[in-house]
């Protein structure tokens, strides 16, 4: 006979907090024939037999039950398979003795996941009656909903190129004027969209690993971006709280996987349609901006929900304990994912937030819990704010005031604070004394000495002009137009300034 030695780790570390139980050839489930300390120990047969692995956690909600199965042929030759999609379990580790052989193996908990085909097809879509509330006076003519794109997509990941698109130039502004370029940029890497379950929100996030951010084995600790969108809640009911929406039918509710959360919420974000700036500054094409910086850093995108507040829209991402758990979590979950079972701390974390974003970036930042927590501290080194309240003075200074005090803290020195504004020249003097720099004449870049904090004024005029020199579809007449596409172009600058 062989042995089979099981553990489970947690978090990076063995645990006890899981019961194994194995199933021999069809047979009932068992318990192991000996427990040693984090070992589960089972007899098995040496040859001609299958067996099922069952580890479930004690904390079913958070970790559920996990699956592997091992076959074991005549000539006592195993070999392991797991559940499609899975990296929960390394190669097991077998030994031979006078005895027989000892086949070890672990099992990796994660609370994360895998959501990525279900989001995919929440975005199935059929004639002009799909999701949302219709709009007057014909009701049931949802053509307004036309997302110029096809759904679903065939896959998730990769995610398409932006050929021939409009980019934001280096610098972004000279002799006066905003300066783009046409660039055609593929996103590389892996996009998935990540379950967290057990929580309020966010329960999803989409995750764009970049390919040059390494997580082979030995990789170092990877930089992260979180980006939060715009608030859900402004555009309730008109859009996500519609019944008609496809949405998970075991719990018949539109959050998470609603058509309306499904596609502004994350495909909006994550991909451009069409020119960003001649055509569609609607979406964001975060990931195509990060491809097109030259800079490597793994973007997370937590799905808002329609909440009271802007606190209860993103909840547990406004909480640095959460934070520091789970983002090490999403490190771990794409480690695996390329055979790399290593577990720690994240590297540089950036924030950014776009329109009334910046609401929930405040969540997080004006939590005083939060002000004395390391991941606040110290781990986030980067903040970008994007349009806070389009051209209120009086919105973006709080949001402002909060990042001013984040920059002064903890290990300051190494610290960027970015803020992209369509605000009035003539309304900056507040905003440019709470970042310590000196102003221009519109459009421009103003910094402190070293370069870490950064105000940019993108007025309505000098997109206007942009927009009149290149033909653009889209005047950008209005600042709710310029709000648009300040977010779907400038993280690109953002980053190029970052230490990333």
């Amino acid at each position: 006979m062989a042995q089979l030695v099981l553990t489970g780790q947690i978090q990076g570390q063995t645990t006890t907090l899981c019961n194994f139980t194995i199933s021999i050839d069809g047979g009932s489930p068992v318990p192991p024939d000996t427990v040693v300390l984090d070992q589960s120990i089972f007899t098995i047969p040496d040859a001609d037999a299958q067996i099922d692995i069952n580890a479930a956690a004690l904390d079913q909600t958070k970790y559920g039950t996990l699956t592997a199965h091992l076959g074991i042929d005549a000539t006592g030759t195993i070999t392991p398979t797991f559940p499609a999609g899975t990296s929960n379990w390394p190669p097991p580790t077998i030994t031979s003795s006078a005895v027989g052989q000892t086949v070890m193996m672990t099992v990796h908990f994660t609370p994360l996941r895998d959501a990525t085909e279900q989001a995919r097809l929440s975005l199935a879509q059929t004639g002009n009656d799909y999701p949302g509330s219709p709009p007057a006076p014909t009701p049931g003519d949802m053509s307004f909903r036309a997302p110029g794109v096809a759904l679903p997509p065939t896959n998730y990941s990769p995610l398409p190129p932006a050929t021939d698109a409009t980019f934001i130039a280096s610098p972004p502004i000279a002799s006066g004027k905003i300066q783009v370029e046409t660039r055609t940029v593929t996103p590389s890497g892996e996009t998935v969209v990540l379950q967290i379950p057990g929580v309020t929100a966010p329960q999803l996030v989409a995750v764009h690993w970049p390919a040059d951010v390494p997580r082979d084995p030995g990789a170092s600790p990877a930089p992260f971006l979180i980006y939060f969108h715009s608030g859900m809640a402004q555009n309730s009911p008109t859009f996500y709280d519609d019944p008609r929406d496809r949405h998970d039918q075991t719990t018949n509710q539109t959050y998470p996987f609603g058509w309306d959360y499904q596609f502004f919420g994350l495909l909006n974000y994550l991909r451009y349609i069409d020119d960003p700036f001649l055509t569609n500054p609607f979406a964001k094409g975060l990931a195509l901006q990060i491809e097109g910086s030259g800079r490597n850093v793994v973007l997370v995108l937590p799905l808002m929900r329609v909440a009271n507040t802007p606190c209860d829209e993103v909840v547990s991402f406004a909480d640095a304990v959460f934070l520091q758990e789970y983002l090490p979590e999403i490190q771990a979950f794409m480690f695996r994912r390329r055979g790399n079972f290593q577990f720690g701390p994240i590297g540089r974390l950036g924030m950014a937030s776009f329109s009334s974003g910046h609401a929930a970036l405040t969540c997080f930042l004006g939590d005083t819990n939060n002000q004395a927590h390391p991941l606040y501290l110290d781990t986030l080194q980067e903040i970008y704010l994007f349009d806070p309240h389009a051209d209120l003075v009086s919105e973006t200074l709080p949001p402002l005031t909060q990042v001013t005090a984040w920059a002064a803290r903890g290990t300051s020195g190494t610290k960027n604070a970015r803020l992209y504004t369509q605000n009035d020249p003539a309304q900056l003097a507040p905003l440019l004394a709470q970042l310590g720099v000196t102003g221009g004449v519109a459009p421009f870049h103003a910094q402190t000495p070293d370069g870490r904090k950064s105000l940019t004024s993108l007025p309505l005029a000098a997109w206007n002009s942009l927009a009149t020199q290149l033909g653009s579809g889209v005047p950008y007449a209005n600042t709710g137009q310029v709000h648009q596409v300040m977010s779907a172009l400038m993280l690109t600058d953002a980053l190029r300034r970052s230490e990333f």
